[in-house]
């Protein structure tokens, strides 16, 4: 279980990874967490939270500032759904097998009373949120994938929809596209963009001025979708 720190009115997440002196503090709507060495010991972790208190609190105050009103993931908020906010409502009466995330009566909805204790209901719940944009993703983005791509003059080998932390897409050199289920947050347009960027790819694998070009041609609007993803990119990644 990962070690949970108390600062101030915050619960902070250890996370321990494998780079050397790297320290990063990130704060999504589900919380904070900051990512230190693998090699440190809880007792030097939690001198540093200590140390850094006045930082971090400061930090943590102005990542959830940055943070749209559509990512808080409160009942009674909104979400976002291709570029629109939606209603989001938690129920903890309805009795259901296991945690679900569905579209309900034009809301988001996410039944979270079960008949069993979870270990961990916090991951469980983001593991149905994945899901759920994956779903919705999949809707538009197949068969809209396969009309760009008629209009490109490329057929992809394959076309999965995955969990990416730092893109939107990927082209292999097999011709396989995959893309991050966030983007079902997007708005449309910038979803065509990026099937249109990783369709480019089969042509030229680079980003190469004839790649540009080439998308540009496809994508007049390239340079509004990229500002688009570039300003509201982080808080999706941080879904």
């Amino acid at each position: 279980m990962a070690q949970q720190i108390q600062l101030g009115e915050h619960q902070l997440t250890i996370v321990k990874t494998s780079r050397r002196g790297s320290i990063a503090l990130k704060v999504s709507p589900d919380g904070a967490s900051l990512r230190v060495p693998k090699q440190f010991s809880d007792q030097t972790i939690a001198e540093l939270v200590a140390s850094e208190a006045e930082w971090l609190l400061a930090s943590i105050k102005q990542q959830q500032a940055e943070l749209p009103d559509s990512m808080t993931r409160e009942s009674g908020g909104t979400v976002p759904l291709f570029g629109e906010p939606i209603r989001y409502i938690e129920d903890h009466t309805t009795p259901v097998r296991s945690l679900q995330v569905r579209l309900d009566n034009n809301q988001v909805c996410a039944f979270l009373k079960t008949h069993r204790q979870l270990k961990s209901p916090k991951a469980t719940l983001q593991k149905k949120w994945a899901a759920f944009y994956t779903e919705q993703l999949a809707e538009y983005l197949l068969p809209r994938l396969a009309v760009l791509a008629a209009e490109i003059g490329v057929t992809p080998a394959d076309v999965t929809i995955r969990n990416y932390r730092s893109r939107w897409g990927s082209c292999y050199s097999d011709g396989r596209l995959q893309f991050n289920w966030r983007l079902a947050m997007a708005p449309k347009p910038v979803i065509d963009y990026v099937i249109q960027h990783e369709l480019c790819h089969l042509i030229h694998p680079n980003h190469s001025p004839a790649f540009w070009q080439l998308v540009q041609q496809y994508c007049p609007d390239l340079a509004e979708h990229k500002a688009w993803l570039k300003q509201q990119g982080p808080a999706l990644m941080a879904f």
